[in-house]
């Protein structure tokens, strides 16, 4: 196989990894942008940004070309990053933004729904327990009325 084109198949390969940079870069700033804690904690997470694609980098490199670092593998790297960046990024930034939205306020119905669910559990069982603990209180004013009754009978036969 001529080896211009081997090298040019593996400049092309390359390219998509650094598509998929780009990508992972779109889905760190979508973060970064929608949760505080994580814009707080920026340092942690751009250092896991960065191990994620060293990690990437390194597949890459291995699976096209069993690792055989050239300079062009970087410069296809930074092609690709930027080709992506230049082209379609603001629309999968969008998306992106959307699906955390999305997700975000289905958890915050979720939990509200529960917390609903929880409360109206707490009366129910509050009810409930009323009624277990009133239960007694009837059965003993019950016979304390009866007993009351048939002192009172009591009295009357003998008075008559």
């Amino acid at each position: 196989m001529n080896y211009f084109i081997q090298d040019l198949n593996v400049f092309y390969a390359t390219i998509y990894g650094g598509i998929v940079i780009g990508i992972l870069f779109d889905i760190n700033r979508s973060l970064k942008n929608n949760f505080k804690f994580i814009k707080k904690l920026s340092f942690i997470f751009d250092i896991l940004f960065w191990l994620i694609i060293t990690a990437i980098i390194f597949i890459v490199v291995n699976t096209i070309s069993k690792f055989q670092l050239r300079y062009y593998h970087f410069v296809a790297l930074v092609v690709g990053f930027v080709l992506y960046y230049n082209t379609i990024s603001k629309f999968i930034l969008k998306f992106n933004n959307m699906v955390i939205n999305f997700i975000k306020s289905l958890i915050k119905k979720i939990i509200l729904t529960l917390v609903a669910i929880l409360e109206n559990l707490y009366y129910v069982i509050v009810f409930l327990f009323d009624i277990i603990f009133y239960i007694p209180n009837i059965i003993f004013t019950i016979k304390k009325n009866i007993s009351k009754k048939t002192l009172v009978k009591k009295k009357m036969k003998k008075g008559v």
